[in-house]
């Protein structure tokens, strides 16, 4: 899907996100929230559902602006915000213990992802539709 017509669809769903999705994103952070580390990045953060669940300090990254104005508000002192495409991590490398994609990823292109962070995170996290998967190297 092209960037623009991307970026229209979260200025709809903004609003509303938290409604129709926030109970089963909420489940799949505390699922993971035991394993993800010290710093974590949340690449298609959303609403930053992530800053309730996950007790780290977390990055939400999100191409929205709409997605990260919800998420504002319940960003901690343990926690930033960042406008970036999650294909062009804007990070060093081993900056993070883990980056998560939680719902935001086709199981197709886990590894293409997984490839992308690899050196700015020691571990990838994926989930869709119910299906985990986790890639992890050590450096």
């Amino acid at each position: 899907m092209e960037t623009d017509k991307i970026l229209e669809l979260y200025k709809r769903l903004a609003p509303i996100y938290e409604e129709i999705y926030g109970e089963e994103q909420r489940r799949k952070y505390w699922v993971i929230s035991s394993q993800v580390g010290e710093k974590v990045a949340d690449a298609g953060c959303g609403v930053g559902l992530v800053f309730e669940v996950v007790s780290a300090y977390v990055v939400c990254l999100d191409i929205s602006l709409d997605m990260l104005a919800q998420a504002k508000a319940k960003r901690g002192e343990l926690g930033e915000l960042v406008v970036a495409d999650f294909w062009r991590p804007p990070f060093r490398e081993r900056s993070f213990d883990t980056v998560l994609f939680l719902s935001s990823v086709e199981p197709e292109l886990y590894e293409r992802a997984y490839e992308t962070w690899r050196d700015v995170a020691r571990r990838a996290v994926f989930e869709l539709r119910g299906e985990w998967r986790i890639f992890e190297h050590r450096n």
